[in-house]
């Protein structure tokens, strides 16, 4: 049984677009392997952060929403967390609408 979760990265500012879309899209594998879907990614841009994080006061935010049983979570934040380029990272599981159940 697949839940639907929330992934949000706080990417390094000096990466450019390709080193995140790479980022993504081996993230996006790791999703698939496990045997989970990607619903949607969105990219909020470089913004400011509350406070200095590895000396950065701006980070690339990034939004993942997905389909994943709950054993591969694990697995996913075992990847996120080995990435270079990561500064912090956070997965939710998203509650059920009234539609759904």
């Amino acid at each position: 049984m697949t839940v639907r979760y929330e992934e949000l990265l706080l990417l390094s500012p000096e990466l450019g677009m390709d080193e995140c879309q790479e980022i993504v899209g081996n993230l996006s594998a790791v999703i698939e392997r496990e045997g989970g879907t990607v619903v949607k990614v969105d990219d909020w841009g470089v913004k400011d952060t509350a406070y200095p994080v590895r000396k950065f006061t701006r980070g690339r935010y990034i939004r993942m929403e997905m389909d994943l049983p709950g054993r591969a979570v694990a697995e996913l934040e075992r990847n996120v967390r080995i990435t270079e380029g990561i500064f912090k990272f956070i997965t939710v599981r998203l509650a059920e609408t009234a539609e759904e159940a």
